[in-house]
């Protein structure tokens, strides 16, 4: 056998798990540069824009904007990104492009406003043209809450783009109008509130799919623009308070005395009987002998019979029961008058549950 194989084998083992380590390791560098790929990009753009570079500017920004997923910019970058690339647009005298871009940031971002420090004079009257002639909405609203009808009521806040008229209604999944919530002006913001009833005030919608709908109108009065936000609305449904946990085994006492003072009562007993019977040699010699061990056997065995019987092995303990029986019989209490205000808490109760919202342009006619 080769001495120096043990040694060998240990180099071959470490140098497979810095392989595997090395391995895992280049793997997730891809990953990890990939993920602030994006945001890399944009910082080489606004550097290329502050040295005037506007055609590699724009090249890079259309870069950043066109990672997808978990690579892609966050909304906050996103929006930096589009008005950078507007400006590029328009200071490459481009304006139809410019137009487009800014239209685009204005629909994905209402409350967007450009840095006044960090874009010239021309660029930002630009943005504030489209801006103006773009109306458009976006909303807010609680993610997950509950009402009281007619007490209470869901907000929704609504951001414009700028000042227009505005419809909005509660309608069904298959647009049938529950309830009109506002008509009229929005400046830079304004509340929607729903009371939790339908048209008639007086009572909830039934549990189902809903959307608030929020057209923005033109001076016309036509429909440009359109807000979605879903709603899962439930009737009796509110957030319930916890229930208590039941009494932790730490708290309850054995209810039944243990078997193992008694088995070590009986183990020395028995095990001696067997010993004197099986082993003449230790308590007598010749034939007369025979008799005596196992009467002396015996006995020692009932001994440890006895000892065993008078430790009650699984016998009940009647102050440990008891005890149990109080933690139980509170938990059971506390239990049933959690249900008891979690039901009350929910009569007449209206859970409502709001999605992403959606924001759509109809087709010219």
């Amino acid at each position: 056998m080769d001495p120096h194989r043990p040694e060998t084998d240990r180099r071959m083992t470490r140098a497979v798990a810095l392989f595997a380590v090395l391995w895992l390791g280049a793997l997730a560098v891809p990953r990890a540069a990939s993920a602030q790929a994006s945001a890399v990009v944009l910082a080489q753009a606004t550097r290329a824009y502050d040295d005037l570079e506007f055609d590699n500017a724009a090249g890079l920004l259309r870069r950043a904007l066109a990672f997808q997923g978990a690579d892609a910019l966050l909304p906050a970058d996103a929006a930096r990104a589009l008005m950078y690339l507007a400006a590029t647009e328009l200071l490459r005298e481009r304006p139809d492009s410019a137009r487009a871009v800014s239209r685009r940031l204005v629909l994905s971002n209402p409350r967007y406003r450009p840095d006044e420090l960090v874009f010239p004079p021309e660029v930002l009257t630009f943005f504030q043209e489209v801006r103006r002639s773009t109306p458009a909405v976006i909303g807010r609203a609680p993610a997950d809450t509950a009402i009281r009808p007619g007490a209470e009521a869901l907000e929704v806040r609504l951001y414009a783009s700028t000042f227009h008229d505005v419809a909005a209604t509660l309608a069904t999944g298959d647009g049938r109008v529950v309830r009109t919530l506002y008509t009229g002006p929005i400046a830079d913001s304004l509340d929607l509130h729903w009371n939790g009833f339908d048209s008639t005030g007086t009572k909830p919608p039934p549990s189902g799919r809903y959307t608030i709908t929020v057209n923005s109108l033109d001076r016309q009065r036509r429909v440009v623009r359109i807000l979605r936000l879903p709603l899962q609305v439930t009737q009796g449904r509110v957030d319930t308070l916890p229930h208590p946990a039941p009494p932790a085994d730490s708290l309850l006492l054995p209810e039944r005395q243990p078997m193992g003072p008694a088995l070590r009562a009986l183990a020395p007993g028995a095990l001696a009987g067997v010993a004197i019977a099986v082993l003449p040699s230790v308590v007598a010699n010749g034939e007369d002998a025979s008799g005596a061990r196992f009467v002396v056997g015996g006995t020692v065995t009932v001994a440890g019979i006895v000892a065993f019987f008078s430790r009650h092995p699984g016998r009940a303990i009647s102050v440990n029961v008891a005890h149990n029986r109080t933690l139980r019989d509170a938990w059971r209490r506390e239990d049933a008058e959690v249900a008891r205000r979690n039901t009350e808490r929910a009569r007449g109760m209206l859970g409502i549950r709001s999605g992403a919202p959606v924001l759509l342009t109809p087709e010219a006619p």
